[in-house]
């Protein structure tokens, strides 16, 4: 089940990278600026005592505090909707946020005391059972919205694929039965450039489809001639084709569809 929606990826990759790359390059660094570093940890970890003190104070007190993280972690759309939920077992909400330059044992020590408190009050599934439905109620409450594609379930949006990763590949394959290389046409010669034809286009809960969005792009300038006509075989499979309507947590939605098809 997809209730996972945005998700930071380049600044993970490269916070991955810049961890790593300062972790090789330790040995280099000055011993002025090693002993720099050890002195903020220090300091980073009286905090997190503190914090840790504080929030062990509100657990006794019988107060309980989830929290949503910021930065580059996973965001949720249904915060609002987890929040109504939480608020019926008395817990308090939050907001934190996730730093890649900081240890992750050194930050957010009030939160995370908070975060053990709950699972050992509530068990370890608690927060996830309530985030799914909170997703779900999210949806019900959101039954016009136009979803993003990968916003809804891992299903396949064409016909007769036996699975999601299908989709990827037959309407590539079904497109050029449709569409046959021009005689002329002239096909790209180096292999890191590509040529394209991609499409995006709005699909209904009723299978109808709507505002289809076309661009092209040749590798060899001379096919630009065949700019209409792959625009018009693709604009033709797109509405002859019986899209499936995507799904979020089950429930029918209106999507954005992308497709991307290259050419040889």
């Amino acid at each position: 089940m997809k209730i996972i929606y945005s998700v930071i990826f380049l600044t993970l990759i490269s916070c991955g990278k810049s961890t790593s790359q300062n972790q090789a390059k330790k040995n280099q660094i000055p011993k002025e600026e090693i002993v720099e570093l050890d002195t903020e940890n220090k300091y980073l970890d009286s905090i997190c005592k503190i914090e840790t003190k504080n929030a062990e104070k509100d657990i006794k007190q019988n107060k309980l505090t989830y929290f949503h993280y910021l930065g580059m972690v996973v965001q949720y759309r249904s915060n609002e909707e987890m929040n109504k939920l939480l608020s019926n077992y008395n817990i308090g909400i939050g907001s934190a946020s996730y730093y890649c330059t900081v240890p992750s044992e050194l930050q957010n020590c009030y939160a995370h005391k908070m975060r053990q408190e709950i699972d050992k009050r509530y068990g370890e599934k608690f927060i996830d059972s309530l985030r799914t439905i909170a997703e779900k109620q999210y949806v019900e409450n959101n039954l016009n919205k136009v979803y993003d594609f990968q916003e809804c379930d891992t299903i396949s949006r064409y016909p007769n694929d036996k699975n999601y990763k299908d989709f990827f590949k037959n309407y590539k394959n079904d497109f050029f039965k449709i569409a046959k290389y021009p005689e002329g046409f002239e096909f790209r010669k180096e292999k890191d450039k590509y040529s394209w034809i991609s499409a995006d286009f709005t699909l209904h809960k009723d299978g109808t489809v709507t505002n289809i969005d076309i661009e092209l792009k040749f590798q060899n300038e001379g096919n630009y001639k065949y700019s209409s006509y792959y625009t018009k075989k693709l604009k033709e499979f797109i509405l002859n084709t019986k899209w499936i309507p995507a799904k979020s947590m089950g429930l029918t939605v209106t999507s954005k569809v992308p497709l991307t098809i290259h050419f040889k």
